[in-house]
């Protein structure tokens, strides 16, 4: 017999108290509030180069450094490629399949930026 994976374990869904008892989560405050569709891409890169944090790095490869803003601009330039040259509309699926360096990590947001 296999062994049991949290696929198969029901410990925690058969032991949740009935859906008439759980915490009713109120996010009203103003910086818990999000829009109905957030592009995480624009959250996690955009935001940080428009905060002032563009030559931070954030990816670390070997001796190579990519700051937020040259991710920022690999990513962008990947999706407009994405969109313009290969006709990427938002609900698209994308498989990317590559080594883990920075090109992927782009290649990830992109896609995202893409709305894919």
């Amino acid at each position: 017999m296999p062994e049991p994976t949290s696929h198969i374990d029901r410990f925690a869904r058969d032991n949740l108290p009935p859906a008439d008892l759980w915490p009713e989560l109120i996010f009203d405050l103003p910086e818990l509030r999000y829009p109905a569709r957030l592009n995480a891409a624009v959250e996690l890169l955009d935001a940080m180069v428009a905060a002032g944090h563009g030559a931070r790095p954030v990816i670390w490869f070997g001796r190579e450094m990519w700051s937020y803003r040259d991710l920022l601009e690999h990513a962008n330039r990947i999706a407009r490629v994405l969109t313009e040259d290969a006709g990427l509309v938002p609900g698209n699926r994308v498989l990317l399949r590559a080594p883990n360096n920075p090109m992927m990590v782009a290649s990830w947001f992109a896609v995202l930026k893409a709305g894919a």
